[in-house]
């Protein structure tokens, strides 16, 4: 599965050139992380870069820049790209790429009436390396297209749910937040912010696994990502659930808190 940049400029290994000079490849097996700008600033970088080098180690990779390195890339294309508010890609299969992607940003209001998601039997490969895994997301996507869903709910052969298809999954009952354990799922960077806050805010915690018969003893789920943030979903299947959760709102605006005081950060 190739993927293309966006506006004028990418960079592959290091070295600023014309869109016009991209020769398109197969990204499957490769490592990648995906970022967002906002105001300039490319969100939680320090932490993303650690994740890159779990997953280059996993996939048996070695990316060979520093995050000093990295850092200085990531701004100079967004400079010379005049970008504010993108996504940004960071991949690595035999070269350094790194290119503004397109994205889908929820709409303001699914942040207070949810959004809907499908049902999806698949399980990743070594699920703590973010690595481009082309059948699950190929299968994701015409589900995602064919139905008019935001997200596909993955679930493993022994009707564990695990994850999004791109994104990490939180369920609320009573005061309590329960989430699949780490060693199931991708580590996202969202998911680790969450769980920050939700012990900083002082809601019960709990990694376990979730079935997908239990659906309907939550009051409330969320998916967790870069592009989404923290999102309310409304419906599961058949199964519906409140999106204006009292928890699952506060989580929301302090997460946007936090993007403001890390851009403030890095911006001053």
């Amino acid at each position: 599965m190739a993927l293309f940049p966006i506006y004028d400029f990418f960079i592959i290994n290091g070295k600023i050139k014309s869109v016009s000079e991209f020769i398109p490849s197969e990204n499957n097996g490769g490592v990648y992380e995906v970022l967002r700008v906002v105001n300039g600033t490319p969100l939680f970088l320090e932490d993303h870069f650690l994740r890159l080098l779990k997953s280059s180690q996993i996939a048996g990779k070695n990316v060979n820049y520093s995050e000093l390195e990295i850092r200085n890339f990531l701004n100079l294309l967004i400079q010379k790209n005049k970008v504010k508010n993108e996504n940004l890609l960071i991949s690595f299969k035999t070269n350094l790429k790194i290119f503004f992607i397109a994205h889908n940003y929820p709409l303001v209001e699914m942040y207070t009436e949810g959004v809907e998601c499908g049902i999806l039997h698949a399980e990743r490969e070594n699920p703590n390396a973010k690595v481009f895994q082309t059948s699950v997301r190929k299968k994701a996507n015409e589900m995602i297209l064919g139905k008019g869903l935001y997200e596909v709910i993955l679930v493993d052969n022994q009707g564990r749910i695990t994850e999004g298809s791109r994104s990490n999954l939180f369920f609320v009952k009573g005061n309590q937040i329960i989430t699949s354990p780490g060693n199931n799922v991708l580590l996202g960077i969202t998911r680790q912010k969450t769980i920050q806050l939700a012990q900083e805010l002082g809601f019960a915690f709990l990694e376990k696994e979730v079935f997908l018969d239990e659906l309907s003893i939550f009051e409330s789920v969320f998916i967790t990502g870069t592009s989404p943030k923290i999102l309310p979903v409304n419906k599961i299947g058949n199964v519906a659930f409140n999106p204006q959760n009292e928890i699952l709102q506060m989580l929301i605006s302090r997460f946007n808190q936090l993007i403001e005081s890390y851009i403030n950060k890095f911006s001053g």
